[in-house]
């Protein structure tokens, strides 16, 4: 038996996506403890036939509920009920689909990566220092078509330096932000093909100055720069609010499920 999507477009206002009202409603199964902790949901051909929804909706209800810490996958094995159900911290998925949204995201970020940096150049070891100036050589000089390049291209770059902070918490929050911060806004939204070199150029000079000061273990260096650099990032989302119109910001949104998912197996591939 099916179970019926459709009804939330009753409502007046805008209607919820259909991932939406899929993740509502396994949500309300594990309220109803139809579905209890350490429970495998069903596979997403059987979410498809109970919900009568393709499976790129039902890969979107399950990556949304996996950032808010209600499920989690295991390899191989499939997705699971997570065993402490309880409040948690949330960033609502489809409202970040907003500039003045990501960046209040970003801001969050500054918050917490400003002090990753600094722990970062405390505690870093000598590979933790090479790895994380390997990752981010090899991610300045990709310099790809900022069209089809994600605003937060570096993203793995940053998890490298909150890792190597040795305090496991903040790079779990770090992953946790990963669905919601990436991979949404192209670059291509606040650079052209004209000043893509300038662009890239720029921000190389911005990450080598945090990684000097890593490398160098100057704690209160990393901290400056890594604050300048996150800061940078939101004044260019916020002259970028203030230049386009709401509508027109939203088409450099990406919605593609299945470039959240690679990013999630690539993050989950990196867990220590």
């Amino acid at each position: 038996m099916k179970a019926n999507v459709s009804g939330a477009g009753t409502h007046i206002g805008k209607r919820p996506s259909y991932s939406t009202v899929v993740a509502e409603k396994l949500k309300e199964m594990i309220r109803r403890r139809k579905l209890k902790a350490g429970d495998r949901i069903p596979t997403e051909a059987e979410l498809c036939e109970v919900y009568g929804v393709s499976r790129t909706v039902i890969r979107e209800a399950i990556i949304a509920l996996r950032s808010e810490g209600i499920l989690v996958a295991r390899q191989g094995i499939g997705v699971f009920v997570a065993e402490a159900n309880v409040s948690r911290f949330e960033v609502d998925w489809a409202a970040v689909k907003t500039l003045p949204k990501t960046i209040m995201v970003t801001e969050l970020r500054l918050a917490v990566e400003v002090e990753a940096a600094g722990l970062c150049a405390l505690r870093r070891t000598k590979a933790d220092a090479i790895d994380i100036r390997r990752r981010m050589e090899k991610f300045d000089a990709e310099r790809q078509d900022p069209k089809f390049t994600n605003i937060l291209y570096d993203f793995r770059f940053h998890l490298a330096i909150a890792k190597a902070s040795k305090n496991p918490h903040i790079y779990q929050l770090l992953k946790f932000m990963a669905p919601v911060v990436m991979p949404r806004v192209k670059l291509g939204a606040i650079v052209d093909d004209a000043s893509k070199d300038a662009y890239y150029a720029m921000i190389h000079e911005e990450h080598d100055r945090i990684v000097t000061a890593i490398e160098r273990q100057d704690d209160a260096a990393a901290r400056t720069h890594m604050r300048a650099h996150i800061a940078a990032a939101i004044a260019r989302l916020e002259k970028l609010a203030k230049t386009i119109p709401a509508e027109q910001a939203r088409e450099a949104y990406e919605d593609s499920s299945d470039l959240i998912a690679s990013f999630m197996r690539n993050l989950a591939d990196d867990t220590p």
